[in-house]
């Protein structure tokens, strides 16, 4: 038992370790950066926006007026997409649009389109507030970032002959300043958590006010709702057109086909009863033949592979039928909801059928991998011509549809000579 508890004792500082080193991450010189640069960036804006803005209410009147008023909003608005821009780039939030449509009217009407829409005037307000904001910010990092570099710098300072004076510690050799360098080191940590803590606050300040409100968040996914929902009936009732087609044209005709044969060969078989024979062997391949084309049908339904066996063995299967060689890797912890898996199902079979049929490739690559959190994404690369294009009609539209209907995202790559990558990430439900 003491055996036991002694050796885990050593492995108990490495989490430790690891935290802290993750803590002055790459992430915390990103967030770092961010706050000192808030000042200057607000300065600016600050300036532009309420001198510009201040002139133009003033001089309104005038002939110049309207001039400095719409280039004080302009630099608002400007400065709301840098700050944007800044937001994504050092802490990693990507704010969407949050601007209503622009009405394609006359100058008056987008005029009050623009000034009755409430993100404007949040720009204004995040604008004004960023210079206060940013002071504030720039000097508490000064003094987080401040005091333990100076206090881990007393070790040099001594050693080149200075003596250093630190509250009631007279430091005058390097050894003497080292209690103070560890001290230094051991307030840096928490200096690095405000710090982080202070980013944070400020990407959920410029999430709220940069980017759409919640009634407009609603609105838009209404929209979006309503515009993948129709795309999912239209892609439901186009494929019922082509399983009705297939059977029509298809399995239907060679039943037909089928019957004659066996009809005839019942009248042929006490008078010829080798040709009899011989439309009996033909009945019997067009019989194989239909059984083929009728499993093909009901694959395109959904397999049943699918459902028995999971992805793997159903892109597997998949593959190994199309003519060109396909490397397939799957990367899943489990299964997932069938919806989530007959969606990522078609995507690989809608995007093999386009290859094959346009894409001039000798080698194509699928993978399915899980993503934290809760992600499926699936990729399609091949080395073909490329300059896929969904206004094609190559049954893009119909994918991301179907994606989009379970909130995910399509996205593909086609430059002119390839190579093209499609790809889907698809949110999902382990079972």
């Amino acid at each position: 038992m003491s055996a036991t508890v002694a050796a885990a004792e050593p492995s108990e500082p490495v989490p430790l370790l690891r935290r802290t080193a993750a803590l002055f991450g790459r992430q915390f010189w990103l967030n770092l950066i961010f706050l000192l640069l808030s000042l200057p960036v607000g300065l600016v804006l600050f300036v532009v926006v309420v001198v510009t803005g201040a002139t133009g209410l003033a001089l309104i009147i005038t002939i110049i007026g309207l001039p400095l008023l719409a280039m004080a909003a302009l630099a608002w608005r400007g400065g709301a997409m840098l700050e944007r821009w800044r937001v994504r780039v050092f802490l990693g939030l990507r704010i969407p649009s949050p601007y209503r449509p622009n009405p394609y009217y006359s100058v008056i009407r987008r005029l009050r389109a623009y000034i009755g829409d409430p993100a404007v005037w949040r720009d204004l307000l995040y604008s004004i507030c960023l210079f206060p904001l940013g002071v504030a910010q720039f000097t508490l990092v000064a003094v987080l970032v401040g005091i333990p570099l100076t206090l881990m710098s007393i070790p040099f300072i001594a050693a080149f002959g200075e003596q250093v004076d630190f509250v009631a510690w007279t430091v005058n050799s390097w050894y003497l300043g080292l209690p103070l360098a560890l001290l230094g080191v051991l307030i840096a940590i928490p200096c690095a958590i405000i710090i982080n803590l202070l980013a944070a606050a400020h990407r959920e300040l410029a999430r709220i006010l940069l980017g759409p409100s919640r009634r407009d968040a609603l609105q838009q996914r209404v929209k979006t709702l309503s515009r993948t929902r129709t795309s999912v009936v239209e892609a439901m009732l186009s494929e019922r057109r082509r399983i009705e087609r297939d059977l029509h044209d298809g399995v239907q005709q060679q039943l037909v086909h089928l019957a004659m044969s066996l009809g005839m060969a019942r009248d042929r078989i006490e008078t010829d009863p080798a040709g009899a024979k011989a439309l009996v062997a033909e009945a019997h391949e067009e019989a194989k033949q239909a059984i083929s084309d009728l499993r093909n049908t009901v694959r395109g339904i959904h397999p049943a592979v699918l459902t028995d066996r999971g992805l793997d063995a159903a892109i597997s299967a998949v593959a190994g039928n199309v003519s060109i060689p396909t490397n397939v890797q799957v990367d899943l912890p489990g299964r997932f909801l069938p919806i989530v898996e007959s969606t990522a199902y078609f995507v690989v079979v809608e995007a093999l059928t386009n290859i094959v049929k346009h894409a001039d490739a000798t080698e194509i690559a699928v993978s399915l991998t899980y993503r934290e959190p809760d992600v499926l994404v699936v990729t399609v690369v091949d080395n073909g011509k490329g300059g896929a294009d969904p206004a094609n009609g190559t049954g893009l539209i119909g994918l991301a549809s179907r994606v989009e209907a379970l909130d995910g995202s399509l996205s593909i790559s086609s430059p002119a000579g390839g190579p093209t990558t499609l790809k889907a990430v698809i949110p999902c439900g382990s079972l």
